[in-house]
């Protein structure tokens, strides 16, 4: 098998999308052994060149492409890369295009519109669509634990895959939820929120970077 893996993720090899193709690609070396082709491309590296990554697609078997939602949207990057796609319309035919994405809503709910644009991607482009792993709720990633269940079926979901071909639907769905979060959890949510305990993470990042003073800003307010 020719895989070629492209993480779409301006974080580049510290991403969170890198961590979960990574667990996927573990499970696929276990079944595959010494059965497979690797490339890994990381686009925010200098901007990777689109020439290249179209070129590096053209001889794969297999393109995963894995990226994060930022309030719904793929990053520009990618949807560069896939616009950049459109010149090898009619040459991907017999290629397999599968797709891993994430966000750091709880909700996979909130992945499912551009779960059904990747599917259309594919079709446009001649490729066939072997499916999207999809997962809110992952922001922190990076820092689960070897042994976290998440990831564990990432792994197990890369090994059926190495073997079949396919990507299990009931694995699919197990990774996926919660797709909503239950009524009572959010009334609990809610009723937690001015306690300010959920803003701990991002309040985290805010300081790190320089800008927790400036975190209630409206710069675009009149």
């Amino acid at each position: 098998m020719r895989l070629l893996i492209i993480n779409g993720s301006p974080r580049g090899t510290r991403s969170n999308s890198l961590v979960i193709a990574n667990h996927f690609l573990r499970g696929i070396k276990a079944s595959l052994q010494n059965n497979l082709q690797l490339g890994v491309l990381n686009l925010i590296e200098g901007h990777a060149v689109l020439s290249d990554a179209t070129e590096k697609i053209a001889v794969a078997d297999k393109v995963l492409f894995a990226f994060p939602l930022y309030v719904d949207s793929m990053p520009g990057l990618v949807m560069e890369l896939f616009e950049s796609l459109y010149n090898l319309k009619g040459k991907l035919s017999g290629k397999e295009f599968l797709f891993s994405i994430q966000c750091g809503f709880p909700e996979t709910l909130n992945l499912r519109f551009v779960e059904r644009y990747l599917q259309k991607l594919a079709g446009r482009l001649g490729a066939d669509y072997v499916g999207c792993i999809s997962r809110g709720g992952m922001e922190g990633a990076r820092f689960l634990s070897e042994d976290s269940e998440v990831l564990q079926r990432y792994r197990e979901l890369g090994e059926i895959f190495g073997k079949t071909g396919k990507l299990d639907k009931d694995l699919l769905g197990k990774i996926a939820h919660p797709e909503r979060i239950p009524l009572a959890a959010k009334a609990i949510a809610l009723a937690l929120s001015p306690a300010g305990i959920f803003n701990e993470y991002w309040n985290r990042q805010l300081k790190a970077n320089g800008v927790y003073k400036r975190r209630n800003d409206r710069p675009y307010e009149e």
